[in-house]
């Protein structure tokens, strides 16, 4: 388990609501990077997304106010848990549901993390449920 202590501090600050469920899923994965589906053949080289558990990538006050119009979307509060190659941000909400956003529009990933991991792996992509306004 990593000490995520600072950076939960640090997400506070900016303004993040940091739940338990987002507490245990970075003390197990912090700065993990997973190469997954899908995939593209680029000069005979096959090149694959990746996402990436490190939210100080997205840990700025404006970060912040995002998650929020985004956590008006889903009904819960949102934590960012890293980036993928598709330029989303993935979190989590505090029951422990797998999100993600991009610009102004809002995907459900996964129920939970074993769930999350399996569309991870087999490449299947979040479904689009709103958009915020501004």
């Amino acid at each position: 388990m990593a000490d995520v202590s600072g950076l939960v501090r640090e997400m506070k600050l900016v303004g993040f609501d940091v739940s338990p469920a987002a507490h245990r899923f970075l003390e197990a994965f912090w700065q993990l990077r997973i190469e997954h589906l899908p995939s593209i053949d680029l000069n005979s080289k096959e090149i694959f997304c990746w996402t990436e558990f490190d939210p100080t990538r997205v840990c700025t006050a404006r970060d912040a106010r995002i998650a929020g119009r985004c956590s008006g979307v889903v009904g819960e509060s949102l934590c960012p848990l890293g980036i993928d190659g598709f330029h989303l941000t993935v979190y989590v909400s505090p029951s422990g549901k797998f999100f993600a956003g991009m610009d102004s529009s809002v995907f459900a990933y996964a129920d939970c993390v074993d769930d999350f991991f399996a569309k991870l792996a087999d490449g299947s992509r979040p479904q689009l449920i709103g958009n915020w306004e501004l």
